[in-house]
């Protein structure tokens, strides 16, 4: 009856690790929390919703989503009509 006893006490033991190491866990995560949301209140910038925040590693000046569809079909227009002048240009000048 005393090796079930030591077992009993081993088990014991092993939970209470367990549980401390998550308490300690959930405990970490809330600080994280915490300090995430206050430099996010200390940087002064407003909070966006999950659709409009750029990808990770990148500014928020930087075109996301629609915005680069749209830089992308303005940058094409300027580029044809730049090529298109060039072209008029040279062939007045011949």
């Amino acid at each position: 009856m005393l090796g079930a006893t030591n077992m009993q006490a081993d088990l014991l033991a092993a939970a209470e690790i367990i549980v401390a190491a998550m308490v300690v866990a959930t405990l970490l995560i809330a600080l994280r929390r915490m300090l995430d949301d206050r430099r996010l209140a200390q940087s002064g910038r407003p909070y966006l919703p999950l659709e409009d925040r750029p990808p990770v590693g990148l500014g928020r000046l930087i075109p996301v989503g629609a915005q680069v569809d749209d830089e992308c079909r303005r940058g094409t227009v300027a580029l044809e009509h730049w090529l298109l002048s060039r072209r008029q240009a040279g062939r007045e000048g011949s």
